[in-house]
């Protein structure tokens, strides 16, 4: 009968033991599921970014291709570029200090 009883509390405790481990290896693994769930909607949100920016890539290459205009008034804005007999007049990129009338330098990157 002792033996009996000794049996069923090493069952019983091993089985409390087992429990305890099984809860804590669920708890883990929820933790990590809901971790790369939320990375996950992180990931997506980047990639919808991504498609919008690469669509409005592909409308600009497009317009650029097809539309003179449109390639005149980007190569005029972003290269500088102007018409034939037309004046450019170009400004250097450093800016004066008033109050001590001495250049402060930028850099152009």
């Amino acid at each position: 009968m002792k033996q009996k009883k000794i049996l069923l509390l090493f069952i019983t405790v091993l089985g409390v033991i087992g429990g305890s481990y099984l809860m804590i290896q669920i708890k883990q693994a929820l933790d990590e599921y809901y971790h790369w769930k939320s990375r996950e909607a992180v990931l997506e949100k980047e990639l919808d970014d991504l498609r919008q920016e690469v669509s409005k890539h592909r409308k600009f290459l497009e317009k650029l291709r097809t539309d003179p205009n449109y390639q005149e008034e980007i190569a005029r804005k972003e290269l500088g570029y102007g018409k034939e007999g037309e004046k450019l007049y170009r400004f250097p990129k450093d800016k004066i200090d008033i109050n001590s009338n001495r250049e402060i330098s930028i850099k152009n990157d």
